[in-house]
């Protein structure tokens, strides 16, 4: 069994059915059956994301060879996804149900588009774990020239807040008036660090 569950895992599948745009690619990362129970989960790495309808059929894909579990959870995997957690999951438990945690593409064009700020802006990241697709902007108000950070959510929501601007041995850190004691750092790779009392617990990709 051990031995199948390798092999299985180094498959790397190009996906090319009807419903699934050729460039997308997925790949069964892990498997863990347990014949006891009837259950069996996996863990997808997906290259991109993908919408509902794809993710259905790479489910039903995976669920043809493995009718003889009752639970069959499928745990989906994204790049830049830092907290390791799944961005979506498909779960036969025994019907299908979707549920995508994170942000959609098309989410992603919403969030990113700065048509409110007025200001000059002075970058741009997504939080694909902590805020969930979220995206920060950081820019400087034309009106009052104050540095402002404003957080554009997956459902619309928006928050704006001043930040104070510091740098100690090279390294810049972005402060607003949050009362957990988080803050942002800029890393050397251009992405944002975001800080709690614990230390580092998401980084935002650069856009």
């Amino acid at each position: 069994m051990k031995s199948l569950i390798l092999v299985l895992s180094t498959i790397f599948f190009i996906s090319c059915g009807s419903s699934i745009p050729n460039d997308v690619k997925w790949e069964i990362t892990k498997e863990e059956p347990n014949e006891a129970i009837s259950k069996n989960n996996l863990e997808i790495k997906l290259n991109k994301k993908v919408d509902e309808s794809v993710l259905k059929e790479i489910a039903l894909e995976i669920r043809e060879d493995r009718t003889k579990y009752d639970k069959l959870w499928i745990f989906y995997y994204i790049p830049n996804y830092k907290n390791g957690s799944a961005w979506a999951t498909t779960h036969f438990t025994p019907n299908l149900e979707i549920n995508i945690m994170g942000s959609s593409e098309i989410q992603d064009q919403k969030t990113t588009k700065t048509d409110n700020i007025n200001g000059e802006i002075l970058g741009k990241w997504r939080s694909e774990a902590s805020l969930m697709g979220a995206t920060l902007v950081l820019y400087k108000k034309d009106t009052t020239n104050k540095l402002m950070m404003q957080i554009n959510f997956k459902d619309g929501g928006v928050i704006d807040s001043e930040i104070k601007k510091s740098e100690i041995n090279g390294i810049t850190k972005y402060e607003d008036d949050n009362t957990h004691g988080e803050y942002y750092i800029l890393e050397s790779n251009g992405n944002l660090g975001l800080y709690g009392k614990d230390g580092k617990f998401d980084e935002a990709i650069k856009l």
